[in-house]
């Protein structure tokens, strides 16, 4: 956290800013909770480089979508003087928002997806024994080094090697360890809250006594700390056992994704942390009540606009529910034309 924060940081250890660092830091135990969806089913399906393409296609045909419809947004937001950040810098990142990272969660999963195929022919090579042990030693390396200050053991927040650690656990937990029970997901997600809630009291009394190391209150809530994905796999083992069809919560699901690209962009982030400045809501006379107030209105809108862009693809692009049909279409003519010419032999004339 920068500067900007530093008012709160100041603030002394209690409920309310407790709770606030839980929601600030949550990105995160979404981050791992949408990796493992995902991944949870592609780990048993034949992943080939084209199927890999084929996701990366669909993924840039939304990103493509948003960044240029909030660019055109972001126009309009520069004249009417609500937003002052440059607009020839975003004006590239909106053209090609996945190569240059306009949004890093997408650009990360995309260039995992490229190595997904040769990830799971590796992983599925070493054995149980092997991949066991590589298991381990990511643990011990990211997991456990990973609850002492300064030591990132060159992981950061969003790489794809982030991705990658991630794929390893997950896969090995997939293809050869039994499923855990509830009771063992709720322990899970205790665990993990009090790892963060000892933490953040810890370094919050540390920097009230000594008024030094204040960036430390917010160290275990930040990027790839174990203590996130105890609490996304939790939640996300209680809830993958139970079965529940629902076309209506398939299709608020379909816009979740839509829902960060949309209050994650550049200009939107300025906005609505304009509008919105936490140093309001935190002492205001209801802190837990406003910031809640606000993640679900901030959730709410962003849910109505990509519900109306996924209206439009349905119209558009999307019909007759094939959405990788232009790919299939652009990875066949690529194959005939990439096809090696067949040779033919001249029959030996056989003498009479």
């Amino acid at each position: 956290m920068g500067n900007r924060y530093d008012w709160f940081l100041a603030q002394p250890p209690t409920p309310t800013k407790v709770a606030y660092q839980f929601l600030m830091g949550g990105g995160w135990v979404g981050n791992f909770i949408f990796f493992t969806i995902s991944i949870w089913f592609l780990l048993d399906r034949q992943n080939t480089l084209k199927s890999s393409l084929k996701r990366i296609w669909i993924l840039e045909r939304e990103l493509l979508f948003w960044s240029l419809a909030l660019f055109a947004a972001t126009l309009f937001l520069r004249k009417a003087g609500l937003y002052s950040g440059s607009v020839l810098q975003l004006a590239a990142h909106s053209v090609l928002p996945l190569t240059t990272s306009l949004w890093w969660y997408p650009t990360s999963y995309a260039m995992f997806l490229l190595l997904l195929p040769f990830l799971v022919t590796g992983m599925k090579a070493l054995g149980e024994r092997a991949h066991r042990s590589l298991s381990l030693i990511a643990l011990l390396m990211w997991g456990i080094a990973g609850l002492l200050p300064f030591t990132r053991n060159d992981l950061h927040g969003g790489s794809v090697l982030v991705f990658v650690y991630w794929f390893v656990l997950l896969s090995y937990y997939r293809w050869y360890m039994e499923r855990i029970r509830a009771a063992i997901c709720w322990k899970l997600i205790l665990a993990g809250l009090g790892i963060e809630v000892v933490y953040c009291l810890a370094f919050s009394l540390v920097f009230a006594m000594t008024g030094k190391g204040a960036g430390f209150q917010f160290f275990i809530f930040d990027n790839w700390k174990i203590p996130s994905m105890l609490i996304g796999f939790g939640l996300f083992e209680l809830l993958a056992r139970r079965e529940f069809h629902s076309c209506c919560v398939n299709c608020l699901a379909g816009s979740a994704f839509g829902v960060y690209l949309v209050h994650y962009h550049p200009a939107v982030k300025a906005l609505w942390m304009n509008w919105l400045p936490l140093d309001k809501l935190y002492l205001s006379a209801h802190p837990l009540a406003a910031i809640t107030v606000c993640v679900l209105a901030i959730f709410a809108c962003c849910l109505a606009l990509d519900l109306v862009r996924q209206g439009l693809f349905a119209m558009t692009v999307d019909r007759n529910r094939n959405r990788g049909r232009w790919f299939e279409l652009v990875w066949n003519k690529f194959t005939e034309r990439t096809k090696p010419m067949p040779v033919h032999t001249v029959p030996a004339h056989t003498e009479k």
